[in-house]
């Protein structure tokens, strides 16, 4: 009876890999079939970031925020707010990007949010590891102090990612508008999430109202595996907090709403 009970379950499962397998081949297609520069140019997003800081930083005249290497300081930062705010905004427009495959029976809502997410999060990480080792090797010394504290903080950030791009996409597609707004705050999140400066050098009242940003804790968790003796504005119990509330709510409104989610 076990057996007989199992199988629908392992052909479920079975089903529903192949589906998010077949959306993510079709998203890489679509992201970088058309164009052989696709790759190239998330490559150069970051060192846009790097260069256009560095200028400013030589124009002013301005005094290390931290460490020897002003290149390494931005890196992380970018690293620490592009890895989660860039993983979750391709993720989060996967429903309404995929609208019309989802009249099928077989692929849900959140199968498109998961594919999405895999492809990205596979980008990034390729783009995180060639940034490290060509800056370690410019450098000629290993940038990354902690190993496992950094496996740890990219967990915790592609946590993060998908629980914003699940209830993202789910109130997105419930909510007239609701992506516009959260696109609009992509910028003014990443200067108030410690890309450009150090936190912990703003009064203790000013650190307090920042923290409240998880997109801060997620660039100084990534800071803290960089430098031996980094002292972070860091809680990381409030970050897995907030990435679980997230997750919760977008999946429970997704299972609640699907049926209004596909026919949006």
């Amino acid at each position: 009876m076990a057996l007989v009970a199992d199988k629908p379950l392992n052909y479920a499962l079975r089903e529903n890999m192949r589906v998010v397998s077949a959306l993510v081949v079709r998203s890489a297609i679509s992201r970088f079939g058309e164009s052989r520069f696709g790759f190239v140019w998330i490559l150069l997003e970051p060192a846009f970031y790097i260069g256009v800081y560095i200028m400013a930083h030589t124009v002013m005249r301005a005094s290390m925020p931290f460490g020897d290497s002003a290149v390494l300081f931005i890196l992380a930062g970018i690293f620490g707010f592009r890895m989660s705010r860039g993983v979750a905004r391709k993720a989060e427009t996967a429903i309404a990007h995929n609208l019309p495959l989802l009249t099928y029976p077989l692929v849900r809502p959140m199968d498109t949010i998961v594919s999405a997410f895999l492809l990205e999060a596979t980008i990034w990480l390729i783009i995180c590891a060639l940034f490290i080792l060509g800056l370690s090797y410019a450098l000629d010394r290993t940038i990354i102090a902690y190993p496992g504290e950094l496996t740890t903080c990219l967990l915790a950030i592609f946590f993060f990612a998908f629980a914003t791009a699940t209830f993202n996409a789910t109130v997105g597609a419930l909510v007239p508008r609701y992506m516009m707004f959260v696109n609009m705050l992509n910028m003014p999140l990443m200067f108030i999430s410690g890309v450009f400066f150090l936190p912990s050098s703003f009064p203790p009242e000013l650190q307090w109202y920042i923290s409240w940003n998880p997109f801060l804790h997620c660039v100084e968790w990534f800071r803290m595996a960089t430098y031996l003796d980094y002292h972070p504005v860091l809680d990381k119990s409030y970050l897995l907090a907030v990435s679980t509330i997230l997750l919760t709510v977008g999946l429970t409104l997704e299972r609640l709403l699907r049926n209004r989610i596909i026919n949006a």
